[in-house]
């Protein structure tokens, strides 16, 4: 699988004013997110990938669907680390940690998996999930390129997985043109959509399409999963809100909407959920 997400990275790294360092911490893993969710069976059903860490950036939470819709935030947004060898050193913002895999595709119970993080490179550490927790060799490629004035100007990312009973010469085929294949933000400059970049990455072989949708940003919170949420905290914790101040705000964190509700309001819901 491949994909593009030029557009959606850029739109994570406005909304949360992040750094260039840390919009190509964000911008991969929510790339890794959209590949991962487009393995899910169903539109609905949904991977959550949580890293948590040592560095500067402290933790990335994405959460994509099977219909190719991913959000995200990070920790610490406006980290400033040096670059290294003239690249944004996402591993240094990053750190040592863990990543925590979650997946929901509606059975009674969500698969997880933690692995400790091999690299903070994100595509590194995908990639050493997929063999540890899922026993699948699987080559990751992630990237994101932020100009000088700090726009997105390119991000994507493939991920190409080796099942048991690929032919022996196909698997040596591959592997020789994924040791060759330029970096994916080179690849989107020049032009290459995500299906050019997977027959880059395979060598040239021909393509059986059984998947085409377009990556997008979108969050799914609302007014009435805000209530939810503020009717969930019981009584007591929700009278004492009341008490304290004339109003209440909640942020969401993927999409930094802010939702305000007056001390009637949080009354009235109250009231309206006690009967």
């Amino acid at each position: 699988v491949a994909a593009v997400t030029t557009a959606l990275v850029e739109k994570a790294r406005g909304l949360h004013g992040a750094s260039p360092t840390a919009a190509a911490a964000l911008g991969r893993l929510l790339t890794g997110g959209v590949l991962m969710g487009s393995l899910l069976k169903d539109a609905a059903h949904r991977v959550t990938l949580q890293v948590s860490s040592k560095g500067p950036v402290r933790s990335i939470l994405v959460e994509a669907n099977g219909a190719g819709q991913v959000r995200g935030y990070l920790g610490q947004p406006a980290i400033n680390v040096p670059s290294r060898n003239g690249k944004l050193d996402v591993s240094g913002a990053v750190g040592k940690g863990i990543l925590h895999v979650i997946r929901e595709t509606g059975a009674s119970e969500p698969y997880s998996g933690t692995v400790p993080l091999v690299s903070g490179e994100i595509a590194e550490d995908l990639a050493s999930y997929f063999v540890q927790s899922e026993q699948i060799p699987s080559a990751v490629s992630l990237g994101v390129f932020v100009t000088p004035d700090h726009t997105v100007a390119a991000a994507a990312g493939f991920l190409v997985q080796f099942h048991a009973d690929v032919d022996d010469d196909l698997v040596v085929h591959v592997e020789q043109a994924l040791g060759a294949v330029p970096s994916v933000t080179t690849l989107v400059c020049e032009g290459y959509g995500p299906q050019d970049i997977l027959r880059r990455a395979l060598g040239g072989l021909d393509l059986d399409v059984v998947k085409d949708a377009a990556p997008a940003w979108h969050c799914g919170c609302s007014q009435d999963r805000v209530v939810r949420a503020l009717l969930a905290l019981g009584p007591q914790q929700l009278g004492q809100l009341i008490s304290e101040q004339p109003e209440t705000q909640v942020r969401c964190e993927f999409c930094t909407t802010e939702y305000t509700f007056s001390q009637q309001e949080l009354s009235q819901m109250m009231a309206d959920a006690m009967a």
